[in-house]
C-alpha cells in the first residue's frame, strides 16, 4: 500500500512537472508566433529567440519547408517531413508529441501552435532535464517516505508501548487473581477504557477476595463440624465412590477403600430417592446406619455406633439378672421364715434358729447394698474419694496382713514392701484396695498362703498380691473385675462373696489414678496394682 501511494505520488508531481513545461512550451510558441508578424526573415529570428527561450524553435512554412532552426541552421529549406505535431498545428490546435527528432539526439518533448500564413511554430526541449527532475523528485520522495516510515514506527512503537503497558499491568494482576493472589492493586492512572477496565478489575478482586474469604471461613467451619462430629458421616457420589468421610466413620469402614458390603444396599435406596435405616454388624461393630439423598451429589450416610450401647445394655441386664439372683435366695429365707413364724405353733428354740436366719439374710442383703453404694460412689461420684496424699505403702499392707491372719488365723501372709516406698492415695481406700486383695487371695486360694511384695518403677510402683490357688483360667482376666462375676458362684456364696469385691476394688485404684491387672502365676494368680509414687 505505501509503494502504491508513493507511485501516485511520484506519477501525480511527474504529470504537474510536464504539465507546467507544457503550458511554459505553449506560451512561448504563441509568443514566437506574434514576434514572427512583426519581423521578417525567419531564419535568423530562430536562434535568436530560441536562446531567449533555452528551446529548440523550429519555423515550418505553409508549403512544409523549414523556414528557420535555431539548432540546425542548415535544414532551411528542407521539408519538416512526417510530423503528428505540426500536421496538428495546422489544423488550429495545439499539437504534442515526445519522440527523437535523429538517432543520436535525446528523446524530446515538442509542442507546436499555429501562426499567421500558415505557418507552424515547432518548441522542442529535451526531456533529459525532467527526467532527472522526475529521478531525484523519486529519490527525495523515497528518502522522505523512509524517514516519515521510521518515524511511523517510532511512534507507533511509543503508542503502542503506552497502549500495551497498562495491558501487560492488567495482565499480569489477573494471572495473579487466578492463582489466588488478590493483593496486587492493578494501575489505575490509565485515561480512557484501559482506565475504567483498571478500575473494574480492581473491584471485582476486592470483591472476589472478598467472597473467597467468605468460602475459606465457612469452608473451614464446615471442615471443623464435620471432623468434630461424634457419629460418622460417609458422603456418596452417583459412581458409588466415597467423595467425603470424616474421623468419626473411619474405624466403622474399615481398612478398604471403599464401602463395607453391608452398606451397599442402603446406599443404593438412598441413590435411587429413598430413606433407609438399619442396624449392620460393621468390622465388628454394632452400627445404626441411616442413609439419606442429597440430590445430584449423591447420598450422605450417618454412623451411629452402638457397640458400647449395647455393651451397656447387655451389662445391664446382666447386672439385674445377677442382682436378682444374689437377692432371690435371703429373700427367699427371710420371707419363708418369717410367714413360719407368723403362723404360729413355733417352739421358742426353732423361733430363735428361725430369726437368726433371717438376720443373717438381712445381714447380707445389707452387704450387698453397701458394696453396690460404693460402687456407686467410685463411679459416679469420684470426687468424694478425698483428695492425694503421699502414704507409706509398707504400714497399709502390713495392717492388712495382720487383720487377715486375726480373721484367719491359719493365714500365712508373707510381706515385702520397702519401707521407703510411698504412693499418691487416700489411706481408707489403700487400706480397703489391700484388705480386699489379701481377703480374696485367702478365700479363693487352695491353700492361706499370701505373698505381698512392691517395688518402684520409675514414677510408678507397683503392688502384687499372690496366691497359690487354682488361678484365674485364660480369657477371664478382665472378667473377673465386673459386677457380679464370679468363676465359682456356690463357693463364693457359701463363703459369703457377694461377686462385688474385685469390681470394688477396681473403681477405687481408677478413682485415686491406679490400675489393676491379674497375671498367671503357675499356680495361682497374681493381681497388680500400679499407683503413683510419692
Amino acid at each position: 500500500m505505501g509503494t502504491g501511494t508513493l507511485f501516485a505520488i511520484e506519477r501525480t508531481l511527474a504529470d504537474d512537472l510536464t504539465a507546467s513545461l507544457d503550458s511554459r512550451m505553449t506560451k512561448q510558441g504563441h509568443e514566437v508566433a506574434s514576434w514572427l508578424v512583426r519581423a521578417d526573415h525567419p531564419d535568423r529570428l530562430a536562434p535568436r529567440l530560441g536562446a531567449v527561450t533555452g528551446t529548440r524553435i523550429t519555423i515550418v512554412g505553409a508549403d512544409g519547408l523549414v523556414l528557420g532552426d535555431s539548432t540546425e541552421p542548415s535544414t532551411v529549406g528542407r521539408p519538416i517531413g512526417d510530423a503528428w505535431e505540426v500536421s496538428r498545428a495546422r489544423r488550429g490546435e495545439v499539437g504534442r508529441a515526445i519522440r527523437h527528432l535523429r538517432d543520436d539526439e535525446l528523446l524530446q518533448y515538442l509542442v507546436a501552435v499555429p501562426a499567421d500564413l500558415g505557418r507552424v511554430i515547432r518548441l522542442a526541449v529535451p526531456l533529459d532535464d525532467v527526467l532527472e527532475t522526475r529521478a531525484r523528485m523519486r529519490n527525495r520522495l523515497l528518502v522522505g517516505a523512509g524517514f516519515g516510515f521510521v518515524g511511523c514506527l517510532l511512534l507507533s512503537w511509543i503508542f503502542i508501548r503506552a497502549l500495551t503497558r497498562p495491558l501487560q499491568a492488567m495482565t499480569h494482576g489477573a494471572e495473579k487473581l487466578a492463582r489466588g493472589d488478590y493483593e496486587v492493586p492493578l494501575p489505575i492512572e490509565s485515561g480512557g477504557e484501559l482506565g475504567v477496565l483498571a478500575r473494574a478489575m480492581n473491584r471485582m478482586t476486592s470483591e472476589v477476595r472478598t467472597r473467597v474469604g467468605e468460602l475459606t471461613e465457612q469452608r473451614d467451619l464446615l471442615s471443623v463440624v464435620f471432623g468434630g462430629l461424634v457419629e460418622g458421616v460417609v458422603v456418596v457420589r452417583r459412581d458409588g465412590s466415597v467423595a467425603l468421610v470424616n474421623d468419626a466413620a473411619k474405624p466403622m469402614l474399615g481398612d478398604g477403600a471403599g464401602l463395607p458390603a453391608g452398606l451397599a444396599p442402603l446406599v443404593t435406596r438412598a441413590l435411587a430417592g429413598e430413606q433407609a435405616d438399619e442396624e449392620l454388624a460393621l468390622v465388628g461393630r454394632a452400627v445404626r446406619a441411616s442413609a439419606r439423598p442429597l440430590g445430584d451429589p449423591g447420598a450422605i450416610v450417618v454412623l451411629y455406633d452402638v457397640t458400647r450401647l449395647r455393651s451397656l445394655e447387655a451389662v445391664r441386664r446382666e447386672f439385674l439378672s445377677n442382682a436378682a439372683h444374689e437377692l432371690r435366695t435371703p429373700v427367699t429365707s427371710i420371707s419363708g421364715y418369717a410367714e413360719t413364724l407368723l403362723g404360729g405353733g413355733v417352739d421358742l428354740e426353732t423361733s430363735q434358729e428361725f430369726l437368726t436366719t433371717i438376720h443373717r439374710n438381712a445381714q447380707r442383703i445389707a452387704a450387698l447394698v453397701a458394696d453396690l453404694l460404693v460402687l456407686d460412689t467410685l463411679e459416679g461420684r469420684a470426687e468424694l474419694v478425698g483428695t492425694r496424699t503421699p502414704i507409706s505403702l509398707a504400714q497399709v499392707a502390713g495392717d492388712a496382713a495382720r487383720t487377715a491372719k486375726g480373721v484367719t488365723p491359719s493365714a500365712e501372709v508373707e510381706v515385702d514392701v520397702p519401707a521407703d516406698v510411698a504412693v499418691l492415695g487416700t489411706r481408707d481406700g489403700l487400706d480397703h484396695i489391700i484388705q480386699n486383695l489379701i481377703d480374696n487371695a485367702i478365700k479363693y486360694g487352695n491353700d492361706t498362703r499370701v505373698t505381698v511384695r512392691a517395688q518402684r518403677i520409675g514414677k510408678r510402683v507397683q503392688l502384687a498380691v499372690s496366691d497359690r490357688g487354682p488361678g484365674i483360667p485364660d480369657g477371664h482376666e478382665d472378667r473377673v473385675f465386673e459386677r457380679f462375676y464370679r468363676l465359682d458362684a456356690g463357693r463364693s456364696r457359701d463363703q459369703g462373696g457377694s461377686g462385688l469385691g474385685l469390681a470394688i476394688v477396681k473403681s477405687q485404684i481408677e478413682a485415686i489414678g491406679g490400675r489393676v491387672w491379674v497375671e498367671q502365676a503357675r499356680p495361682g494368680a497374681r493381681f497388680i496394682v500400679e499407683l503413683d509414687a510419692a
